[in-house]
């Protein structure tokens, strides 16, 4: 279990907020059961939703990552399922899936996970996927650094690069851990497929999703917005 591997997610994703309003918003108007999360991470929006009385099943393939958001959950409504999101089963169907930050242009493929989706859901039930925004800027210099102090160790994390193709986004970040028993440094490498709403509508109509909306999210000073398309599970 890789303690570093936790610490850089909370550093890296833990403070991001802007979502929230909208997951909660979704989770009021089309949950009737528990919700699932693709893409837990520690628990970033999985506990937001549960401290307000919406059961969740988060899923999550890091086995560190999934270990400690159990750990936070305590007696929180919240089911961890340690899974690859491209090979993943439930017990019950839920009527909303949601895939906050981009996870989705994360997937090896993305057509398994549509399937996996739409067998998770109920007819009806709405999958919600957060595609990256307009505004995607290229750099190539240091940005200001995350930083987080655990454990007498200050771990940064410093946007390096911003690179796109017609096929990619590629976002680079250098790691730096510094503490009297502890010191390294590395590349983070985060590359995300390009993918727009109309990919996305040809990919999950063989799935068996037809849209019910369009939503977003607004950026803010440190993350560029996200587009959010709703997709209904439609009946067989």
């Amino acid at each position: 279990m890789s303690e570093d591997a936790v610490i850089w997610h909370d550093l890296e994703c833990g403070t991001y907020a802007a979502d929230l309003p909208l997951w909660r918003e979704l989770a009021f108007a089309h949950a009737a059961g528990p919700i699932l999360e693709v893409g837990a991470g520690t628990g970033r929006v999985a506990l937001d939703l549960a401290t307000r009385g919406q059961r969740v099943i988060a899923l999550e393939r890091d086995e560190a990552l999934a270990h400690e958001l159990k750990r936070r959950a305590r007696d929180l409504p919240i089911d961890v399922l340690c899974a690859d999101a491209c090979d993943f089963a439930l017990e019950q169907r839920v009527s909303l899936c949601i895939v906050p930050m981009q996870t989705v242009q994360l997937l090896d493929d993305r057509g398994a996970f549509f399937r996996c989706a739409r067998a998770a859901l109920v007819p009806g039930g709405v999958l919600a996927l957060a595609l990256l925004g307009e505004g995607v800027q290229p750099f190539s210099v240091e940005l200001e650094a995350d930083v987080l102090e655990r454990g007498g160790v200050r771990y940064t994390s410093t946007p390096t690069a911003l690179r796109q193709t017609t096929a990619t986004v590629v976002i680079e970040r250098r790691r730096r851990a510094e503490g009297e028993a502890v010191e390294y440094a590395s590349l983070d490498v985060v590359t995300l497929q390009q993918l727009d709403a109309a990919t996305v509508l040809a990919e999950t109509v063989p799935s068996g999703f037809a849209l019910h909306g369009v939503s977003s999210i607004p950026p803010t000073t440190e993350h560029v917005g996200s587009a959010v398309l709703l997709l209904s599970a439609v009946a067989p």
